[in-house]
């Protein structure tokens, strides 16, 4: 027997109303209604509850509801049928958002996160305290990477809600569907995209990720190796911001650029970074150093070296990139170069708060990285080194 309720239940027992909140009853019912509908809860073509069945579990006159659902006509999200019949049209962001100049501010942001690891966690803290100054609640989201499903999803249900505006880090997937629904968000709220390559839009905090390549091989170059592996997985994409870096370390040095051996891992992982490790060990000429463009990429390098027979940094060193928690205490302990991802976060509210009070995109921030220096690249008093000299003339901009 099937024992799932009936829509009309499902959709009614989700609805709840504050009747100490300034936001109208009428406009709490509608917005609940809309979120529905932008999740997927309720499909085109559906129906609505009948009024006064709604009316009547909410303890509220019928026209309440009745108001409501003409909000959602207006917002042209249902058409109402004969027989009292209100049917589900869908969600479109742009028809649902086009009187946005009618919205009152929900003190609401969507923070969009490609997963929840260890990685995004000091990212996150930062954005959440910069988010309570402000008087925000961030609400965090799980992209999967940027699946476009999962971004068309997840920026309904934000727009649904009304938030002020959305902080974006590290969207860096080349998917023309994907770029798309955030040039449509943009044109509706404020975006900052954080640390974000594939981003045309919006506000931009970028990281001089050929800055944090070039000092990375140059100090590796300074322990006297010439041949360098770099496992980027951006570089499946073309040649990455990274690997131009550390190009021009190798040349700055005199070193051949036939030298340098890019594998491009499948993603951010420790078993892709241990599968690259073993394609770049697996050369005519293997490296004796390897950088990677991720700390969780670089842990999965070093566990590939030990179980090949070789040793850390003995005889590959290794470093990394964004100074996860955990990078001091792999073994040997992890070189590395620091992703400031608490300045990123509180840069990302402060730009969005600009954004919101100007209602402008705002000119795009470079934020710089650092070298912390550990037992990985041989390597043991943890000094991390300072940022490189203003007068690089061939530091590149984005």
């Amino acid at each position: 027997m099937d024992k799932t309720p009936p829509l009309d239940l499902l959709v009614v027992d989700r609805i709840n109303i504050d009747r100490g909140s300034r936001v109208s009853l009428a406009a709490q019912i509608a917005r609940q209604l809309t979120r529905l509908i932008a999740t997927g809860v309720l499909q085109p073509g559906s129906v609505l509850p009948a009024m006064g069945h709604l009316a009547e579990h909410l303890g509220v006159n019928v026209h309440t509801v009745r108001a409501a659902y003409r909000q959602l006509v207006e917002d042209g999200l249902v058409s109402m049928q004969r027989g009292s019949r209100t049917l589900v049209l869908g969600y479109d962001r742009e028809l649902a958002w086009s009187r946005k100049e009618d919205r009152e501010s929900s003190f609401t942001i969507g923070v969009m996160v490609p997963s929840f690891t260890d990685y995004y966690a000091e990212f996150l803290e930062a954005v959440s305290n910069g988010s309570e100054i402000e008087g925000w609640l961030p609400v965090f989201c799980r992209t999967r990477h940027y699946d476009s499903s999962v971004v068309s999803r997840d920026v309904d249900q934000l727009l649904s809600r009304n938030v002020d505006g959305i902080i974006v880090i590290h969207f860096d997937r080349p998917d023309d569907r994907t770029a798309a629904i955030f040039r449509s968000a943009s044109a509706l709220r404020p975006v900052v995209f954080v640390d974000s390559n594939s981003a045309d839009c919006g506000s931009r905090i970028v990281v001089d990720e050929a800055m944090a390549g070039h000092r990375a091989v140059d100090h590796l170059i300074g322990h006297g190796h010439r041949q360098i592996g770099i496992i980027d997985p951006a570089a499946g994409w073309g040649t990455s911001r990274f690997v131009r870096g550390s190009s021009r370390a190798l040349s700055a040095a005199g070193v051949p650029l036939s030298n340098q051996v890019v594998v491009a891992a499948s993603d951010w992982s420790l078993e892709a970074g241990a599968k690259a490790a073993v394609q770049l060990l697996d050369c005519e000429s293997p490296p004796t150093a390897i950088f990677c463009a991720g700390d969780v990429l670089a842990l999965g390098a070093i566990t590939a070296v030990k179980e090949l027979g070789a040793r850390v940094p003995g005889d590959v060193a290794v470093m990394g990139y964004g100074e996860i928690p955990f990078a001091a205490l792999a073994a040997p302990s992890l070189s590395t170069t620091r992703l400031p991802a608490h300045d990123l976060g509180y840069e990302a509210v402060r730009t969005l708060r600009r954004a919101i009070d100007t209602g402008e995109s705002q000119p795009a921030v470079t934020v710089e990285t650092s070298l912390i220096l550990r037992e990985s690249c041989n390597c043991t008093d943890g000094a991390g080194a300072g940022p490189p000299p203003a007068s690089d003339n061939w530091r590149e901009t984005s």
